[in-house]
């Protein structure tokens, strides 16, 4: 009876065996359990100001692209009108040397060349009366002066005499002076005909292509500001903490609010080193929380390079001599059903 006995539990202990043999060849698939976490997003502006809008609250849930906040933004209109402008004056200045002027540009510099010659020649001739009324003056002052001496004439005649012969040396001095005015005038207008007649030098163009590209640095600099003027979700997420009001003081590169993103959160597990062949990156996976009967799909996004013993928070006394490589999958979260700090455990597919 004792046999019987004897060989009926060594029975057992094979087919028990032979069980569990069974099982690791059919379901050769690596699971982890690990914690579901959300990246945390730090979100500010360049450029800071005063607060004009806050349009959210603590808890919210924002959608990518959203307006979170909205600086007082005159000044960044300002500047960027100005910007625009003078891109547009360099742009044109530009264009015009390269290809040149216009006919209608050379026959206006002609014409202006050809008024200032009239005018130059128009005040010689003022020139040319002034002297001959100076001279007479000066001859009418002469014998005004003799017959005084000789009695001939008052006083007040010869008064008249002097004061029309320093007219006259005041006319004459006017009149000098309108000629030099004229000739600079005709000359910078003949120069500027000869420019317009054989077109703007290589170094002039140089100069102007550089001072476009310049004021085209501002431009791109301007509107980069402008867009700062609003702070946006880059995310779909959930506004963890907000503590702005309108009309506060920010300075530049201030961080306003920190988000969690939801769309997507990640979770990390340690895969013993024996089995790490059989993970690679893009694999994709299955999450499972107890919250859902519905697993939520799941890819590695890292591997680490190095391993490591298992960390203390989720080892036990007996796999602390293990080694292991941590992985980081990203979890699909598009409906935002999942939490951050929620326990998952993950099934790899499709595994090496």
């Amino acid at each position: 009876m004792k046999r019987w006995v004897a060989i009926v539990v060594v029975l057992v202990v094979v087919i028990a065996t032979i069980g569990v043999r069974s099982w690791w060849k059919k379901d050769d698939t690596i699971t982890a359990s690990g914690t579901l976490e959300a990246r945390n997003v730090s979100v500010g502006s360049k450029v800071g100001g005063r607060v004009a809008q806050v349009n959210v609250l603590e808890g919210d849930h924002v959608q990518a692209g959203q307006v979170i906040l909205s600086f007082e933004d005159s000044e960044l209109n300002a500047r960027l009108l100005s910007a625009r402008g003078k891109h547009e004056e360099a742009k044109a200045n530009y264009q015009k040397m390269l290809h040149g002027n216009r006919p209608e540009d050379i026959a206006e510099a002609r014409a202006t060349a050809k008024s200032q010659e009239h005018m130059e020649d128009t005040h010689r001739a003022e020139v040319e009366r002034a002297q001959s009324d100076l001279a007479n003056a000066e001859v009418n002052y002469r014998r005004a002066q003799e017959l005084a001496r000789s009695g001939v004439v008052s006083q007040q005649f010869l008064d008249d005499a002097q004061n029309r012969y320093r007219s006259a040396q005041a006319v004459l001095a006017s009149a000098q002076q309108s000629v030099a005015a004229s000739q600079a005038n005709t000359s910078a207008s003949e120069a500027a005909k000869k420019r317009a007649e054989r077109g703007f030098r290589r170094e002039d163009i140089a100069a102007a292509k550089a001072q476009m590209i310049a004021a085209e640095g501002d431009l791109r600099e301007a509107e980069s500001q402008w867009n700062e003027r609003q702070v946006k979700a880059p995310a779909n997420a959930v506004v963890e903490v907000m503590d702005i009001r309108p009309g506060d003081l920010l300075p530049a590169n201030t961080t306003v609010a920190k988000l969690l993103e939801t769309d997507q959160l990640y979770v990390v597990v340690y895969v013993p080193q024996d089995l790490i062949g059989q993970i690679y990156m893009g694999q994709d996976a299955q999450v499972k929380v107890d919250a859902f009967d519905k697993p939520f799909h799941a890819k590695v996004e890292q591997i680490r390079q190095q391993a490591e013993f298992l960390p203390r928070n989720v080892q036990t006394k007996e796999e602390r001599v293990h080694q292991v490589i941590g992985v980081k999958l990203r979890v699909e979260n598009p409906e935002a059903r999942l939490r951050a700090g929620i326990n998952a455990d993950v099934k790899f597919l499709g595994s090496k």
